[in-house]
């Protein structure tokens, strides 16, 4: 696609023109009757990308075949935005063909800041400039280099490189040309009709005669997962239709039981159209990521996946899941090194989870913090607030510092890893591991709890050498933990770490994984997408 629009483009370029061939740009852009409908940083643009040209025209409109070519790269440039799903209302590709069609010299003039104007927004659109994801997403600080698109642009006009240029606009990883193809099947799919939910009710299991389960057996061959021909009647649930939907169950981050229950219900009635918006909203988060990402080594939580990878050598070297924040305290989005594990922590408890969760308990039960191993900084008569009356106390007078001694009971587990955030966020183990049996793991106030912390710490230690000069191993980390004291072991080689948010993603096979949009994000980036201005 994007050979054909450098092709037609190159076609359309004008010849090196003399004085006397002047578009006269400056003045054009300078009256106000011309482009009112563009903002003033997209006649900025025009300006810059025109004093670079000498205020001489880019796109030759006036010979024989001009029309032909200018429909065609229009073609061409909507292919190559409908690839890259974008929005397309910005690109004012119905205009621009329209005047194509006109000889009034007006209407050539306009063409031709249009031209160059759709070329200027595909740049900047590809280059993740159209919105600032740190205005709506808690903690992105992550963004590509700067790019003078204008200059770039003339430059690439002129040396006749524009399939060089727009190329190294995209992101360059298999992670989002992998998304690029599944959009580009779920639009197909969309095309033959997409699919029909299955409605809503009491979880459908193996075994069950009920008049859905036709439906269900037509909504997953609708997306691909085909299950084998019934043997029995057809709204029999039958092991065949169970083993289908434990794939896709598997594939769309759901608890893989073959129970349609009410989770995998949402997911199968969640809409085509829908599944496309996110596919565009996470092609749209890698267009701001940088160019550098990934790197050979570093760690990512991926939020609504629940899950951490550690990537050493570009190989993974481990993978497990995790529990994050509810959505009421979401976990952020974070750029950081991990730079230390703590063995047998003590938890500080932040003041709005003592205000919001411990309060609340202790008016129930005054000898909550006792039975918690918590104590209260200054009260050295009274640590744990027996004869504090908290029945009166409100939220905003709580101002004790509690602290969670090492032990079972601790909320941190056996280890804590820390690196810099705005957030006071870090990951640890914990002593509730009953919530790991969970697909959906949001219970946190925010911070990541792992599942294997000591794991996590072997992989995080390799470069590390315990006390008898061995490798940091798991079983080194457990005899630490044994200890029974708290320990603070800086890494030798402090991890890259990211909170990011990918709710579509290629499996190792190629095939499409879907996880439930959690905190609202994909479907806020894409309205903001929808009523973005100009870059």
């Amino acid at each position: 696609m994007v050979r054909l629009l450098i092709f037609i483009a190159a076609l359309l370029m004008a010849a090196p023109a003399g004085a006397e061939d002047s578009l006269n740009a400056q003045k054009y852009l300078a009256d106000p009757s011309h482009l009112a409908d563009f903002s003033a940083a997209e006649k900025n643009e025009l300006r810059d990308f025109y004093i670079r040209r000498g205020d001489h025209a880019a796109w030759n409109l006036s010979d024989a075949d001009a029309e032909k070519k200018i429909l065609a790269f229009l073609d061409s440039v909507e292919a190559l935005v409908t690839y890259h799903g974008l929005i397309k209302s910005p690109y004012a590709l119905a205009e621009m063909r329209k005047l194509a069609q006109s000889d009034r010299e007006a209407d050539q003039q306009r063409l031709e800041f249009l031209v160059t104007a759709s070329l200027l927004r595909l740049a900047h659109d590809l280059h993740g400039d159209t919105v600032n994801l740190a205005d709506f997403y808690p903690g992105w600080i992550l963004h590509r280099r700067r790019a003078d698109i204008p200059t770039l642009l003339a430059t690439a006009v002129r040396e006749q490189k524009l399939e060089a240029f727009f190329a190294a606009l995209a992101p360059q990883n298999a992670s989002y040309r992998q998304l690029a193809q599944i959009l580009h099947d779920y639009r197909a799919l969309a095309e033959k009709g997409g699919w029909q939910g299955i409605g809503g009710g009491p979880s459908l299991q193996p075994g069950m005669t009920d008049a859905r389960v036709p439906l269900l057996r037509a909504r997953l061959a609708a997306e691909g997962y085909n299950p084998p021909a019934p043997t029995q009647a057809t709204d029999f649930f039958d092991d065949d239709l169970a083993k289908t939907l434990i794939a896709y169950q598997t594939r769309n981050g759901l608890e893989p039981d073959g129970h349609a229950g009410a989770l995998t219900q949402e997911a199968l009635n969640t809409s085509i159209a829908a599944r496309i918006a996110q596919i565009r909203a996470n092609m749209e988060r890698w267009r701001h990521m940088p160019e550098t990402f990934p790197p050979a080594r570093y760690a990512m939580v991926n939020i609504p996946d629940y899950s951490l990878t550690i990537t050493e050598g570009g190989e993974t070297a481990y993978n497990g899941i995790v529990v994050l924040g509810r959505v009421s305290r979401k976990t952020p989005f974070i750029a950081s090194k991990i730079v230390n594990m703590v063995v047998n922590p003590s938890w500080h408890v932040p003041t709005s989870i003592a205000r919001k969760d411990i309060l609340p308990k202790l008016r129930e039960d005054p000898h909550y913090l006792e039975d918690q191993g918590i104590v209260i900084a200054g009260r050295t008569e009274d640590p744990s607030g027996v004869t504090i009356d908290w029945q009166d106390m409100q939220p905003e007078d709580f101002n004790f510092q509690l602290r969670q001694n090492p032990g079972d009971l601790n909320s941190l587990g056996q280890l804590k890893f820390n690196f810099d955030n705005a957030f006071a966020v870090y990951m640890h183990g914990t002593p509730h591991q009953e919530l790991f049996d969970k697909a959906q793991r949001d219970f946190s106030s925010g911070c990541v709890r792992l599942a294997e912390p000591a794991q996590v710490g072997e992989v995080l230690l390799a470069s590390n050498k315990f006390d008898d000069g061995d490798a940091w191993d798991e079983q080194h980390i457990m005899d630490s933990i044994a200890a029974g004291k708290t320990r603070w072991v800086t890494l030798a080689n402090p991890m890259p770490l990211y909170f990011l948010y990918w709710t579509v993603f290629a499996d190792a096979e190629g095939n499409a994984n879907f996880r439930k949009d959690i905190y609202g994000y994909d479907g806020l980036l894409m309205r903001q997408l929808k009523d973005a201005p100009a870059p």
